[in-house]
């Protein structure tokens, strides 16, 4: 019961929200399969990311960044994710909202007793349970 009393209710509810929408977008869309499953690896790599809790992101890009031909390459690509992210903003403001949303939820729960691979969990499952719901709930009304 200490468990649940200690999640950060209104933070992890806007989580939950802004996944159910996007869910909810991308059934009116009628995603084709890959898309989903595209969702699926974009939200457990939101929330390993956000969370760290085996840190896969931190040892590769300090790994990757030690040379100056690589740090070159990720500056350029960087650029040219940006051009494509301003270029395609109405469907990037999705992907923005939703890691937002997630920060914050992640630095309300990392002000609780959970450890990193508790705050992973429980960003994953709200995320899913999120877009699974939108889905649902599109096709049930």
């Amino acid at each position: 019961m200490f468990f649940i009393k200690a999640l950060p209710r209104l933070s992890l509810t806007l989580v939950g929200i802004t996944y159910f929408n996007f869910g909810w977008t991308l059934a009116t869309a009628q995603a084709p399969l890959w898309v989903w499953v595209l969702s699926m690896v974009f939200t457990f790599l939101m929330a390993e990311a956000l969370a760290a809790p085996w840190s896969i992101i931190r040892t590769f890009s300090v790994r990757w960044l030690k040379s100056d031909y690589r740090t070159f390459f990720t500056v350029l690509l960087g650029a040219f994710f940006l051009v494509v992210f301003l270029s395609w903003l109405h469907i990037s403001a999705y992907g923005l909202a939703l890691f937002v949303s997630a920060a914050i939820a992640r630095l309300d729960l990392q002000t609780g007793p959970f450890r990193p691979w508790q705050d992973f969990l429980i960003l994953f499952v709200v995320a899913t349970l999120g877009l699974s719901l939108g889905w649902g709930l599109y096709f049930l009304f």
